[in-house]
């Protein structure tokens, strides 16, 4: 019953009340005994309270993002044949960050995850209370942790591959820089939820000292923001022909460089 109830909500989305979930549609899915499932859950609120476990506990913000090796892909050739310069690699690192965030934020959106996360989160802060407050909160939090973790390595390791480190590690940690943009992207997905222009419609502009003109929407410069006020190009690299053939191909072969990153993370 309850993973007819996980699977039911993966597909439609999740409301507070879960008045959208019926009792003897799940049964029915289920394959399970009418009896037996009234038995354990006599009333439909019991097996919501039961199912908002399941659901916090099952929920796994992915680190995977559809499209983005085929978005860096798309990094135009005069902006890779700059690479030599320091303002040629700020301006590619610029142009990265801001297609990461852009197509990971889409992604986001989109995401039937995202939402059963951020109404759970809601449902946490202003609806539930006691016992099933306590265990949501935890499965929540369990949830957050992984996320935040998982994305904490996937900047450390872009960071180093573009030649940039933290600009104070004696007081920010990588996994303090990925929570605060996991905040960031969450209001932003909230405010989208209900005004998606306001939030990802794009204007022109160059940013962060870069010389390139992209497009930008609030969404993916506040992200974008976040990651560049605690960046800072390291001054231990040397960029020799080498490095600098390297990185150009690294960021042609997206796919691969991308697949690397991933396969370093812990679970």
């Amino acid at each position: 019953m309850l993973d007819a109830g996980l699977s039911f909500v993966a597909e439609q989305g999740l409301s507070l009340s879960l008045e959208h979930v019926q009792m003897e549609e799940l049964i029915q899915a289920a394959g399970v005994s009418r009896t037996s499932s009234y038995r354990r859950w006599p009333t439909k609120s019991l097996f919501a309270a039961d199912l908002l476990i399941r659901i916090a506990q099952a929920t796994d913000l992915s680190g995977d993002v559809p499209g983005l090796p085929e978005a860096l892909e798309s990094i135009p050739s005069t902006l890779l044949a700059r690479l030599g310069t320091p303002q040629g690699r700020r301006d590619a690192t610029v142009e990265v960050l801001r297609i990461v965030m852009g197509t990971d934020f889409t992604a986001m959106l989109a995401s039937t995850e995202w939402r059963a996360y951020i109404a759970l989160r809601a449902a946490y802060i202003g609806v539930l209370d006691g016992e099933l407050r306590t265990r949501v909160a935890r499965a929540l939090s369990e949830t957050e942790r992984r996320f935040t973790k998982r994305r904490s390595q996937t900047f450390h390791a872009l960071a180093k591959l573009l030649g940039y480190r933290l600009r104070d590690p004696a007081t920010t940690t990588w996994e303090q820089v990925s929570l605060t943009l996991n905040a960031v992207a969450t209001g932003m997905l909230i405010h989208a939820y209900s005004d998606p222009a306001a939030v990802t419609e794009t204007t022109e502009r160059t940013a962060f000292g870069s010389t390139y003109p992209a497009k930008w929407s609030p969404a993916t410069h506040a992200e974008a923001g976040v990651i560049l006020s605690e960046w800072e190009p390291d001054p231990d690299i040397e960029w020799s022909p080498e490095r600098i053939t390297t990185l150009r191909a690294r960021l042609t072969d997206a796919t691969s460089t991308l697949n690397s990153i991933l396969a370093t993370q812990d679970a």
